[in-house]
């Protein structure tokens, strides 16, 4: 059976929205390194690590079982938004749709506090 359904939430984070969206963009190959008991490693099957469409599969450890996801990574430079759309995997045994929308809001006069 698929769970359905959509979640949605705010983080605030320091400094500019441009550096945060970079790393996340750019950087996230590290992960292995930054927390390896959980995820082992981040493979890139199609294109370049942080371009629009490239294809990478993440292995990582889930209740103690090694386990594999597969996705599909949009870009979108001037909406500073990042679209991982889930291909295949263990997670999409459990959902017919799996996407992590990441996107970086600039701070403004209204939302700084």
């Amino acid at each position: 059976m698929a769970t359905s359904g959509t979640y949605v939430t705010e983080v605030p984070l320091k400094g500019a929205a441009e550096k945060h969206y970079k790393k996340w963009k750019s950087e996230n190959h590290i992960f292995p390194d930054a927390i390896g008991h959980h995820i082992k490693n981040v493979t890139v099957h199609e294109g370049e690590s942080d371009s629009h469409g490239s294809i990478r599969s993440w292995n990582y450890t889930w209740d103690g079982k090694e386990e594999v996801f597969k996705e599909k990574r949009e870009v979108d430079d001037e909406n500073l938004t990042l679209v991982l759309r889930g291909l295949e995997g263990h997670v999409m045994e459990q959902l017919k749709v799996f996407d992590v929308i990441y996107q970086f809001i600039p701070k403004t006069e209204d939302t700084s506090s």
